[in-house]
């Protein structure tokens, strides 16, 4: 049976004993209904895994006792980078998601003009950490994406970059494949991808004398958090560990 993973946001060692934050402990215990003496892995972002087992538990929480660490890790060699028009909520939610369990390094949210009135952004950002969280646990990452700061699109296109840059345009000359085939693309790649209705004509401009490729993925128009996932996928079959 698959062990449970959780993510906890503290040092951990071997040895320790260690009470989960009311949430947490709500969630082990009451969703996955854990039982004493079972033994779960944790993680804290920082690379490697512990495996620790539950030996405590009162109303509200669990104690887990740390007895054995594991220095794994699944990253893969591509330093991926994803820049994403915020989109309505539920879309901006299912890319960062997606993102995340396809290996994704970084995480860019920008401002563009087709985006969506974006309002408490503090919190808003929280509820992004634990989606990226959620997928880290189920798909066996220990180390989180780094999550950016919103930022605009020219903001974001004004910084120094390095490495390949593509952008997806419906138009875009370029195929994807055909791209990556061309250009020497050893490990590192961001991708920008606009929102519902994609970028505007000036957008688009601004990310090409920044140096980034327009790119087609083919006929069809494909939904922002499609259009994201394909060309990640595509990205990490190419050149990363997806395949």
């Amino acid at each position: 049976m698959r062990r449970s993973r959780l993510f906890v946001e503290s040092s951990l060692s071997v040895g320790q004993k260690i009470i989960l934050p009311k949430e947490t402990s709500h969630y082990l215990l009451n969703v996955l209904r854990t039982r004493i003496d079972s033994s779960v892995t944790l993680f804290n972002g920082k690379g490697g895994e512990y495996i620790a087992y539950l030996i405590g538990v009162t109303k509200k929480t669990a104690t887990l006792q740390i007895n054995e660490y594991n220095n794994i890790s699944c990253e893969s060699p591509l330093k991926l980078t994803l820049v994403s028009a915020i989109s309505r909520p539920e879309h901006m939610d299912y890319t960062i998601q997606k993102a995340a369990e396809l290996g994704v390094q970084q995480i860019v949210p920008v401002i563009t003009e087709r985006s969506p009135p974006l309002h408490k952004i503090d919190k808003r950002k929280h509820h992004w950490f634990k989606i990226i969280v959620s997928a880290c646990e189920q798909s066996g990452r220990n180390k989180l994406p780094i999550l950016h700061d919103v930022v605009s699109l020219s903001t974001w296109l004004a910084k120094k970059q390095t490495g390949n840059k593509l952008v997806l345009a419906p138009n875009g000359e370029r195929s994807l494949c055909v791209s990556l085939s061309m250009h020497d693309i050893q490990d590192s790649i961001t991708v920008l991808v606009g929102a519902e209705g994609g970028l505007t004509e000036i957008e688009m401009q601004l990310a090409i004398e920044a140096g980034y490729l327009d790119i087609s993925l083919g006929k069809r128009i494909l939904r922002t958090e499609t259009a994201a996932t394909a060309i990640l996928s595509i990205c990490q079959i190419w050149h990363g560990d997806l395949c």
